[in-house]
């Protein structure tokens, strides 16, 4: 094959879905959705929340006040994603779709509802990752399995492995902000852990000769 044959081939695949939209959801639907050559070829991002004047990311992403946080998402790649102005709960996990779900959400205790999450996709084929920690000041981002994780997200009280968390393993008592600087490094680590889940499930052991 020559370079423009490769390619080709090299053409997104799989579904993901981003299970809230704020600082943090907004930042992985953007990045995965700026993957070139491969990379996810639908999302479906659900939240029921809309744009306030303290969320600045999606007011310099062009959102404007008042406006739904997904439907930002949709107006920028229309073809490519599903917006769903719902906030996923136990009583609608079916919504959930695709290869991946990556758990975004945040604000009072998530941990029953992230819980059910991982459980639904589990019986259903689909890998999650959520997140492990998102305050700190300048501390590393770190990648592990829920099972072995030292921060909030050992609360999960997972018995196997197969959920993926990526954080600070800060805890809100610790009494640290949440920079942009650590979601930005989040979502960074969130995206290259699904695209390793995609491309394992689509393009490994495959030969394009």
């Amino acid at each position: 094959m020559n370079i423009e044959e490769i390619e080709n081939k090299l053409k997104p695949k799989g579904e993901v879905s981003i299970i809230g939209c704020g600082r943090l959801g907004i930042r992985v639907a953007f990045d995965l959705l700026e993957v070139h050559r491969g990379g996810v070829k639908r999302i479906h991002v659900f939240d029921n929340a809309k744009i306030e004047e303290n969320d600045i990311i999606h007011r310099k992403l062009g959102g404007k006040i008042g406006d739904y946080k997904v439907d930002l998402v949709k107006r920028f790649f229309k073809d490519r994603v599903e917006a769903v102005r719902e906030n996923i709960t136990k009583e609608n996990l079916d919504l959930i779709k695709g290869d991946v779900a990556i758990i975004c959400i945040a604000g009072g205790d998530t941990i029953p509802t992230t819980r059910s999450i991982i459980e639904h996709c589990k019986n259903r084929g689909i890998k999650t990752i959520g997140t492990n920690g998102v305050f700190g000041i300048d501390e590393k981002v770190k990648v592990c399995d829920a099972k072995y994780a030292k921060g909030p997200a050992k609360f999960l009280n997972l018995e196997e492995e197969g959920h993926i968390v990526v954080g600070t393993e800060k805890f809100i008592r610790d009494f640290e902000p949440i920079t942009p600087y650590s979601l930005n490094e989040i979502s960074k680590l969130m995206v290259l852990e699904c695209l390793r889940i995609l491309w394992k499930k689509y393009y490994s052991n495959k030969t394009f000769i």
